[in-house]
This record gives C-alpha cells, structure tokens and sequence, in this order.
C-alpha cells in the first residue's frame, strides 16, 4: 500500500465530473448555495481557494485563539425554581452532576434568608457565577456580602442585569447582548454589526481598558451548523480588529451561548434535542466561553428529567468529542476558515453601515435597523413555508395525530416570549386543524405503484396541517371519482396520476368537492378545468401555509 500513487485531480476535473452527474443542469445554480447573509457556499472547499487568502488566515487563527480564556467551557445549565430554598437544592444537586455554574434566572423574586446566602456565598467562591437579574430583583447580590472580603477575588462570572449593579472585581456586568438581534430575525451579520455598533457606543462614554474588563457577550446559536461556528469565530477576529482601531491590545472578552429557540418547535418537541445538539456543537466549535442548552420542551414546561437530558448534551460532547481539549477544532478547515473570513467582512462592513446612519442607538429609534432585519425574517418564513429549508416534524415529516401542547413559556424566561421562532405558523395551523370538520381524501387516478412518489408527497404536505386524508383505490374513470366523492362525502379531493390520464379523467367530474392536482399544470389548464371543480396543484415549492390555510377555510364552510 506504501507504494500506492493516487492520481491528482484539479477542481476543473471534480467540476466536469460534478456536472455529469446533476445531467446537464446549471453548475453554478445547482451546487452553490446562498445563504441568508447573501453569502455564496461553494460546493467544494479547495486548499488552493484558501491559500487565497493566506495572508489573512494565520492573523485570522491567532485572533481566535487568544480570544478564548481555555480550550474548554463551562457548562451553564438554567435551574427553575418556585423558592430560594429549592434553587440551592437543585443548584447543588446540577453541580454534582455536571453543571460547571451557578445560574440563576431571578425572574421568580426569591425571598432569601441570611442562612440560604451564605449557603449560596459558599457555592459562588467555588463556582463562576451567571446570573440574570430584572430591576426588581436584586436581593439575590447580597450574597456578595456574605462572602469573606478575602475571597471575593475568587467570585468570577457575570451578570445580565437591567440596572447597573455593583459586584466583586472579576464579575463582569456589562453585557453587550446580541440576542434580542437574534430573536427578531436577523442574521450572524446583523448580530455581529450590532454587536460592534453596541461596543463603540460604550467605548466612547468610558475608558476602553476599564469599559473592557467589565463587558461580556451573548449570542444565540442556531442550526445552520457551519455559519454559527464562523459566527462566532469572526467576533472574536472582529474584536481584535475593533480593539485594533482604538489603538488597544486586545482584552479577553468572555463569549456565552445558548441554543437558539428560533427553530424550536412544540411540533414533534423531541426534534429540538437533535436542534440543541447541533447548536451546542457549533457554539462549541465555534469556540464559546460558556454554553446552555434550553431543554427540549422549553417552549410548554420543561421538568427534571428534560433539564437533565439538556445538562448531558454538553457533557457527552466533553466525553466523546475530546473538542475540550483544543482551543481552536476549526482551525485550518477550508470551508470554515474561508466562511470565517466572508463573515468578518461582511460584518465589519455593516457595522460601518451602522456607524454611518447615526450608530445603534439612532438606527433603532429611527426603525433603520428593524426594518433591515424585518426584510431579512421574511425570507426565512418563505424559505421554511416553501420547504427550501427544513423543519423536521413541523413542515416536514410531520404526525398529523400529536396533540399539541398549548402551554407557554414560563414567566421565569419572559426574554424569550417575543421571540420569533419559525414553526409558529405551522404550530397555529394544527390547532385551527382541530377546529375544522373537513373530510378529505387522495383519489388514485392510476395504480399506486405509479403514483407513490406523488402520494407521498400529498399525504406530507396536509400532514404539517393535521390532515389525515382517505386514500382512494384506483378510480379508473370520472364516473368512479365522482361515486366515490360522492359516497364518502368527500369536500377535499386531490387527484395523483400522470398529466395524460389526469387530463383524461377531469372532463368528466361532476362532484361537489373541492378539488385540487398533484404536480404543476400550466394557468392556461387550471383554468380550462376551472369548470370541472379544479381549483389548485399541490407541488414542491408550494407555499404551504397560505395553501393549508385555504384548505381550512373549505372545512369552516362546511359547518
């Protein structure tokens, strides 16, 4: 085997070969991928594209590895409570079990004794701290009286917090918070700029080294795995940058993550495990200080054992991945090296955008910055409602026979009550499906062996809605589709068979239901039919909400 040559091919050589295969169609249509950001995916990553930009690439790496305060991170899993005396149980009991930090998410208003803070001073000596604090619950920082004035140096970590609030030397309360960006809509180029845009209105109202040593970030990690690790890879090379134009060496700034609630859905929940753990590994790639995983059933109630499945997800990632042991697991990858890049320019580039309309502060009064994100929510929702981006079990995949919880999220979390999550649509859907009384059925213009793929298809697209349909034999002729709409009192039909047979059939149905094709027909046709009962096609790219929406109305005026 030693002695095996491979024979070396060039791009150009993988790129004939590439076209063959898709037979013809477009290359560069085909195999190239725009991301929302407006940045293009190559297909294939080449050492050749990266030596590119060699010169940028190991300033690029260096800035990323010293932005990082160790290889690995803290698990900061949330602990939800209804007392003070439950949350240090509960705290000690997570720890035990491998939860690296003290989070609390003060939203409850805990009374606390004396006895429970210094238990708790106890835990924050040993323990990096993150807490989150409203305005109107601050008892909990008495705790930093109770801790013995010779080891406060030793209580590190951060606050969220809406007031300003005083805390021992190493615990950081500025937070520079990305993710209301997040929530909204906006892309890793919003939450970069922004993040910039924040920075330089905080540096000019102070000193960059103090305003520096007090300031930590936040960001939410979606599920496009390969951008949210160059999401975070490029803050930390634009904070050097950024440092770098006020003439500053560049401070640590600690970076927290949490997966993203945008793609969770309360459709088929146990996929926001899979979600979680693509977040988490990317957030972990990407290098972050300190990671939470939401549990999987975060949007109704989650419960121990749904906190405890989350708390492993990080703690399987430390055991099996070794990824803890390695400052920088991206380093040197083409694609993401390449990516890294694109998002720094383009987030350098918005934030001078930003600087140039008045700088955050003004872009947000003004309905700049909202209107620019707004833009960018809708093409999501079209991407998710057409399918060109995928939600496993809410607009794909979907069991029309779960129930769908109803509950809301908590009042401990109310930050995450506006966010905008991309199943919403699907989720309103299902429950309008069990207002609605609407028989409908898939009717076999030809065997189903020959129209299984288009059957498929129906049965998934009225299933997102809820919609179990009744599946016809084969109904050879119009006569037989007409007595068997007829007889099942069918008010929603859709026809599957071939184009000819279907344009065979369709001259002769006399039914009352409603009737739409499986397959794409030319307006000159639907409209040639129009007389027959044909009302729509259901095809790939179909938007689904608006048509499933229709589909409902059918059944209300049947009532």
């Amino acid at each position: 085997m030693k002695n095996i040559n491979f024979p070396t091919h060039t791009y150009n050589d993988w790129q004939e070969a590439a076209e063959k295969a898709i037979n013809g169609k477009p290359f560069e249509e085909t195999l190239k991928t725009s991301t929302i950001e407006d940045i293009t995916l190559e297909p294939l990553y080449t050492k050749a594209m990266l030596d590119k930009l060699d010169r940028y690439i190991p300033a690029q790496v260096a800035a990323i590895q010293r932005g990082k305060h160790q290889p690995s991170w803290l698990v900061s899993q949330e602990v939800t409570a209804d007392s003070a005396e439950e949350y240090l149980a509960l705290m000690k009991d997570d720890i035990l079990r491998g939860n690296e930090t003290v989070v609390y998410t003060g939203f409850s208003k805990f009374e606390w004794t004396d006895k429970q803070l210094i238990d708790l001073a106890e835990m924050i000596v040993q323990y990096p701290i993150y807490f989150k604090l409203t305005s109107d619950d601050q008892h909990i920082l008495h705790v930093f009286d109770f801790v013995n004035p010779q080891q406060l140096s030793k209580v590190q970590g951060v606050i969220f917090s809406e007031d300003t609030v005083e805390a021992p030397e190493n615990v950081r309360t500025q937070l520079v918070d990305t993710i209301p960006i997040h929530h909204a809509g906006g892309t890793a180029i919003h939450e970069l700029g922004v993040a910039l845009s924040i920075l330089s209105e905080r540096m000019a109202d102070g000193d960059f080294t103090s305003v520096a040593k007090n300031t930590w970030i936040r960001f939410a990690v979606d599920t496009q795995f390969f951008q949210e690790i160059a999401k975070l890879r490029a803050f930390r090379v634009l904070w050097q940058v950024f440092s770098s134009a006020f003439g500053e060496e560049t401070p640590t700034l600690p970076l927290f993550t949490e997966t993203s609630v945008r793609s969770y859905s309360k459709l088929d929940p146990y996929v926001n495990l899979l979600r979680a753990g693509n977040s988490t590994f990317a957030a972990v790639l990407g290098g972050t200080d300190a990671h939470t995983v939401h549990p999987h059933d975060f949007l109704t109630k989650p419960d121990l054992s749904s906190r405890r499945i989350a708390r492993n997800v990080q703690l399987v990632l430390k055991e099996e991945t070794h990824v803890s042991h390695v400052v920088d697991p991206s380093a040197g990858s083409y694609f993401i090296e390449t990516l890294t890049k694109q998002y720094v320019e383009a987030a350098w580039n918005y934030f001078l955008e930003i600087e140039k309309a008045g700088g955050y502060a003004e872009v947000i009064k003004s309905g700049w910055l909202t209107d620019d994100i707004q833009a960018k929510w809708i093409e999501r929702e079209k991407n998710i409602a057409t399918r060109k981006q995928s939600l496993i079990g809410t607009n794909i995949y979907a069991n029309p026979q779960e129930t769908v919880k109803d509950a809301k999220i908590g009042d401990s979390h109310m930050e995450y009550m506006t966010a905008k999550r991309l199943a919403t649509p699907f989720e309103n859907l299902r429950a309008e499906s069990k207002k609605t009384s609407l028989k409908s059925a898939i009717v076999l213009v030809e065997p189903l062996k020959k129209s299984k793929a288009q059957v498929d298809f129906v049965s998934g697209f009225l299933a997102v809605g809820g919609i179990e349909p009744l599946i016809s034999k084969h109904l050879a002729t119009a006569e037989e589709i007409n007595q068997f709409l007829t007889n099942e009192k069918i008010e929603y039909a859709v026809l599957c068979g071939s184009k000819e047979t279907i344009a065979s059939v369709v001259p002769g149905l006399k039914a009352k239901a409603n009737i739409d094709l499986a397959g794409k027909y030319s307006k000159q046709e639907l409209a040639d039919w129009t007389q027959y009962g044909i009302s729509d096609t259901l095809y790939s790219g179909k938007h689904m909400t608006a048509k499933l929406e229709k589909i409902f109305a059918l059944g209300k005026e049947s009532l």
